[in-house]
């Protein structure tokens, strides 16, 4: 009783280190790679060239490696012939799919940390979900709608980023990991809002940050088309679907975002089996 009572107050301790964090606001995470930086940083430059991204990202070898083999993913490759020079498969993937790669790699590489090592096993869990959610976003954009499937995958692979936070600022917090459900309880309430949060203080677009922060809500309801939100929405869905093997049509049936795209669920089971190679190619290709 002890325990569950020292755990308790732990979490409640922990939780209010998160509320504290939000509200300094500069809300960040550690150890991401400066390599990572600087392509983000001429991303931002309206006068950046494929010449100075090649520039920059040809001084990380893996990041360089990890670009080709986007370019060369069966999603975006339109023809069978393989691109081996940096340069063209910068142009190739556009600027867009360069800044969502190059987070890619951060991500990969946070996961490695040394720092990091006792929260490695749930770091490496979440990535893989983000790969897979950002593949699922790609193809639902790109067959679905008229959004961009770049930008999709973005969202997809930027949606764990608060709960990515959450890991490791509790590694400092051992004592949770052995409670699941306080562990899921401090998730489903912090992860949108700290990870909106700091996909603003990135600087990424409001459609980005808006899309992490309200994912989770499956009675979202707005005007309009279909936006990143919505795509963001379903993909996790089927991913719960995937991984959890629960009933997707009882979870889809009344789900906005679904009609809002126009979208049944024997629709959705078709997309995972006639998308299976692109969704496979990318998530390879994205570090899974």
């Amino acid at each position: 009783m002890e325990t569950a009572k020292t755990t308790s107050d732990e979490k409640f301790v922990f939780v209010k280190r998160l509320a504290a964090d939000l509200s300094a606001g500069d809300i960040d995470l550690p150890s991401f790679p400066d390599i990572v930086i600087r392509v983000r940083k001429a991303l931002e430059d309206e006068d950046c060239t494929p010449e100075k991204l090649v520039q920059i990202i040809g001084a990380e070898p893996v990041l360089a490696a990890r670009l080709l083999g986007i370019a060369n993913s069966a999603a975006l490759r339109p023809s069978n012939d393989p691109i081996t020079d940096l340069n063209m498969a910068v142009i190739r993937i556009g600027q867009s799919m360069v800044r969502s790669t190059a987070m890619s790699f951060a991500l990969t590489q946070l996961k490695s940390a040394r720092k990091l090592e006792s929260v490695k096993d749930q770091l490496s869990i979440l990535w893989e979900r983000c790969a897979h959610s950002a593949a699922l976003c790609y193809v639902l954009a790109k067959q679905y709608t008229k959004l961009s499937p770049d930008e999709a995958l973005l969202v997809g692979l930027m949606h764990g980023i608060g709960e990515m936070y959450i890991l490791v600022r509790a590694e400092d917090h051992p004592e949770l990991f052995a409670h699941d459900e306080y562990m899921s309880e401090i998730v489903r309430e912090w992860d949108p809002v700290i990870g909106s949060a700091i996909l603003d203080n990135w600087g990424f677009a409001d459609h980005v940050s808006a899309a992490v922060g309200g994912y989770r809500d499956t009675d979202r309801q707005h005007d309009g088309i279909a936006d990143y939100t919505d795509i963001l929405t379903i993909a996790n869905l089927l991913l719960d679907f995937v991984t959890a093997s629960d009933d997707v049509e009882l979870q889809l049936e009344h789900v906005p975002a679904c009609a809002k795209m126009g979208l049944a669920a024997t629709d959705l089971i078709e997309i995972l089996q006639k998308s299976e190679e692109q969704i496979r190619s990318l998530r390879f290709a994205l570090g899974k």
